[in-house]
């Protein structure tokens, strides 16, 4: 549910930018001739600016979201989400719109029976659906018994149009026939999508009744063109494009012989091709880049009797010819954890961590060139000059992050920023101004306009004194502004997360 609204001038904060335009892709524009279930015309507002790809952003407005209709307490609950002009927050009892100039917001629940339990969801993704933009969302649920049905779980897709919230495609896929009889749904680990065609897989943890030894892990994938989808036992998804899926097959673990790279036909389940990876003990999947699968591997290596290392290589899986790539990291004590992400356009950058000679840690950040699944760039914190960014986001060629306090903005192509843009004339409340009481409706003193419409740069909804602390890095982002998440303590008892919207200035 949405919280009361409220007003007040936005407050800037600047993200370091960069160049890059070669990157862009169209973004539809929600709402321009796509909603056509409603028989009330759509209201007239200004147009938002837009900068695809955004280099910075000015602190906007926060909702207070309420927990699940369950009554649940999740300290980690609610995922952040924009696509095109809609902020979205989505938790288990379901996925909220709402416009970033609040014109338009709607809800769709997660569920449509009472009696099925909601065990974990998705990210909300922007995709392509029949050339226009849309939402790709999961949710793992599980079915209660019923009469002489065992429980079991399950994974719905949903396929929304954000602008006003209509379910353009649905997709239901059951555990029971690939993975087990009364077989459940556990938490998501891994999502991945292609952009052009909206098919969407997600790997999810398993638990099947009695002894049944496929207990463990699973890929559910859907496609909204078709409305079908597949079950795929023991893989954990690392890229989808035009119907293949391709992820690391087996249980990674000490000593183990049997791990692999695999591409999967959507369609059907079968296997294209299987890639052994003998040596490797712990096989992940990483991310999806346009053209390339990205998985990490590391092996143990025994160097004598008392001492030993790890190898650690990044694989690239090119989607056409299902070639790999290899990149082989610096050697380690114990294993890299990496964090890596993708723009689906041209490059993946990944966070880790390495020890020097001397023990001490040392955070790295790579970017990968997609049309090669080659490094491109990189640097270390033993750098002089160069603070390592955490890369939260991507989008269109930039990567968003937060380097120790600062946000930052990287060409994701090079690994360079620029300096940010000039805040927006007026941006910047004077120290007299305080938001509007919750609830209340604003007067010409609050900043609207005779027509009640909001004055340029002033929220009519939502509430920004529920922001506090330094700005974070964006969770999300599209041409027109970004998302990020604050905890709800303190500041809005009896919420589960605090949603910020940011507007895209620069």
């Amino acid at each position: 549910m949405l919280r009361p609204l409220a007003t007040l001038a936005a407050a800037t904060v600047l993200l370091a930018g960069c160049s890059g335009g070669d990157d862009k892709k169209s973004d539809s524009t929600p709402g321009d001739d796509t909603n056509t279930s409603s028989s009330s015309p759509t209201p007239t507002t200004p147009e938002l600016p837009s900068f695809d790809p955004p280099k910075g952003f000015s602190i906007f407005t926060a909702v207070a979201e309420e927990r699940p209709a369950d009554g649940s307490i999740d300290p980690t609950g609610g995922k952040a989400g924009m696509v095109g002009k809609t902020t979205l927050y989505a938790n288990k009892t379901g996925l909220n719109g709402v416009w970033i100039d609040g014109s338009q917001s709607w809800q769709v629940p997660a569920k449509e029976i009472e009696s099925t339990k909601v065990i974990d969801y998705a990210r909300p993704t922007a995709v392509q659906l029949d050339g226009k933009e849309a939402i790709a969302m999961a949710y793992v649920q599980n079915v209660e018994a019923g009469g002489t049905q065992k429980a079991h779980g399950q994974v719905v897709f949903q396929w929304i149009d954000p602008a006003d919230g209509k379910v353009l495609s649905t997709v239901s896929t059951d555990l029971t026939s690939t993975v087990g009889p009364g077989t459940t749904g556990g938490s998501l680990t891994n999502q991945e999508y292609d952009p052009a065609t909206g098919q969407f897989a997600v790997t999810l943890g398993t638990k099947a009744s009695g002894n049944n030894l496929n207990s463990g892990f699973a890929t559910a994938y859907a496609d909204p063109a078709t409305k079908k989808g597949l079950v795929i036992p023991t893989v954990e998804v690392a890229g989808v494009l035009n119907g293949t899926v391709v992820g690391a097959k087996g249980r990674s673990q000490e000593n183990a012989k049997d791990l692999s790279i695999v591409a999967i036909d959507g369609a059907t389940g079968a296997v294209k091709k299987n890639i052994p990876t003998p040596t490797t003990n712990y096989l992940s999947a990483e991310s999806s880049g346009g053209k390339h699968a990205y998985l990490s591997g590391t092996s143990y290596v025994q160097d004598t009797k008392y001492t030993h290392h790890t190898d650690t290589t990044l694989y690239a899986v090119d989607f056409a010819s299902l070639a790999v790539a290899e990149t082989k990291l610096p050697k380690g004590e114990d294993g890299i954890g990496f964090g890596c992400l993708s723009d689906h356009v041209s490059s993946l950058i990944c966070n880790y961590v390495t020890k020097a000679a001397d023990g001490t840690e040392v955070k790295e950040i790579m970017g990968l060139d997609d049309a090669t699944g080659k490094k491109s760039w990189g640097f270390s914190s033993a750098s002089a000059s160069r603070v390592v960014p955490t890369i939260t986001t991507m989008y269109n060629g930039y990567a968003y992050g937060k380097a120790e306090t600062l946000p930052a903005v990287l060409d994701a192509k090079t690994g360079q920023d620029v300096p940010a843009p000039a805040p927006p004339p007026g941006s910047t409340p004077s120290t007299s101004e305080s938001p509007t009481p919750a609830g209340t409706t604003p007067t010409d003193d609050s900043g609207a306009t005779p027509d009640g419409n909001p004055s340029p740069g002033r929220p009519a909804w939502g509430d920004p004194s529920l922001i506090f602390g330094e700005p974070l890095s964006p969770e999300a982002v599209s041409k027109y502004g970004s998302t990020y998440l604050l905890s709800a303590a303190g500041k809005a008892p009896g919420s589960e997360r605090i949603l910020v919207v940011q507007k895209a200035i620069g």
